[in-house]
Formats: C-alpha cells, sequence, structure tokens
C-alpha cells in the first residue's frame, strides 16, 4: 500500500463520511442537511489542491486530448452505454415500476425544466463537478491505495449513496442499482481517458436524456 499524504486522505475520509451520512436524511431546524453537496465541493476542492502539487498539471482534467479521446470507438460506445441503461431503466420503471418515475422527479426538483437553457447549463455543471469530484479525485487516489477495481466498487458506491432519496425500498433500491451501474461505467471512461472532461460527456448525456424524459413520462 503507497503512503498518501494528508491533504489526500482527510477529504477521502471525510466524502466517505457524509455519503454515508446521506442515508440518514439529517435535518437541523427542519432543513435537511446537504450533505451530497458538500462532499461534492470537497472532492472538487481536493482535486484542485492535490493537483497543484502534481508534476503533471494535465492529470485528471484535460481538455487538450478530449479530441483524440473521442477518436477511440471504444471510448464512444462507453460514452453512450450510461444513457442506454437510462433508456432501459425508465423502460423497466414504466411497465413495472411506475412509482419510480415520481422518485426521479423528486430526486430532481432543484432543476430549472421549464428553463431548456439554463437546465442544460446545470446539468453540464453538475456533470463536471461530480466527475471531478468522484472520478479525478475520490477514484484516482483511492486507486493508488487500492487496486482499480475495489477503489470503483466504492467511489461508484459512495456516489450512489449520495444520490439517496427516501421512498419505498423497492424504489429506492431500483434506482440506486442503475445510478450505481452508471457510476461504475463513468469510472471505466475515466481510467481509460485519466480525463474528467470524458466521463463528464458520458455523464451531461445520461441526465440530459433522463431529463427530458421526465417531462414526457
Amino acid at each position: 500500500m503507497k503512503k498518501t499524504s494528508k491533504s489526500v486522505m482527510i477529504p477521502l475520509i471525510l466524502m466517505t463520511l457524509l455519503s454515508v451520512m446521506c442515508l440518514f436524511k439529517i435535518k437541523v431546524g427542519g432543513e435537511m442537511l446537504p450533505l451530497a453537496s458538500v462532499a461534492l465541493i470537497i472532492g472538487i476542492v481536493a482535486f484542485f489542491v492535490t493537483r497543484k502539487t502534481n508534476d503533471d498539471i494535465n492529470e485528471g482534467l484535460n481538455h487538450k486530448t478530449i479530441l483524440s479521446s473521442l477518436k477511440n470507438k471504444n471510448t464512444i460506445v462507453l460514452i453512450f452505454m450510461p444513457l442506454i441503461m437510462n433508456v432501459i431503466c425508465l423502460l423497466i420503471a414504466k411497465l413495472f415500476v411506475p412509482e419510480f418515475i415520481e422518485h426521479l422527479t423528486a430526486r430532481t426538483d432543484f432543476l430549472a425544466f421549464n428553463m431548456i437553457p439554463v437546465l442544460i447549463v446545470e446539468l453540464i455543471i453538475a456533470a463536471l463537478g461530480e466527475e471531478i469530484a468522484w472520478r479525478a479525485f475520490f477514484q484516482k487516489q483511492m486507486s493508488k491505495v487500492l487496486p482499480f477495481v475495489p477503489s470503483l466498487i466504492i467511489s461508484s458506491a459512495l456516489f450512489s449513496i449520495c444520490h439517496f432519496n427516501q421512498g419505498s425500498a423497492i424504489v429506492v433500491i431500483y434506482d440506486l442499482v442503475f445510478v450505481f451501474i452508471n457510476a461504475m461505467i463513468y469510472g471505466i471512461i475515466f481510467k481509460k481517458s485519466d480525463n474528467a472532461f470524458i466521463s463528464t460527456i458520458a455523464h451531461f448525456l445520461a441526465n440530459l436524456f433522463g431529463t427530458v424524459s421526465i417531462m414526457f413520462l
């Protein structure tokens, strides 16, 4: 196991604790604590802080390699996999788990559904932020301590928990399973490209499809 600096370990531990705490929906003064958002911010800040100490300033987030990465057919297939998973998720839900649609709407109620340009910007920012925090920082740093597969599973599981929203057990489990699957795909895309911009494209497309679909279901 490689030694990891405090500047990396502390954010990793805090993100893990905050993610697990999302399961309990802690309230203060009647207001839900934004634990997932705090974990996200910690991951983003930690990424840029640790990036300054890295010899390769482009590691994990490099706009210069976007086009070259998109020329890879395998990468293109992976980019569209989360969108396909969302299609499957919604089709199954429409047929067998109709209450999932309401659950999904509740999980995305912060989005500006009535303003498409604003909605698109929100989705891009949200996807990029999550990819920087959970893939470029958390998964990448975990991969320096653990083998890739355990790092991928842990980061994807915690990412999924951050999307936890209360509801019936079946609906919640159904929701988290598909979030987890997509998170695994984002993690694989990041591993192959070492570029959060590439996994963000996949994340954005999947979220855009899911969000637009809600309007018509």
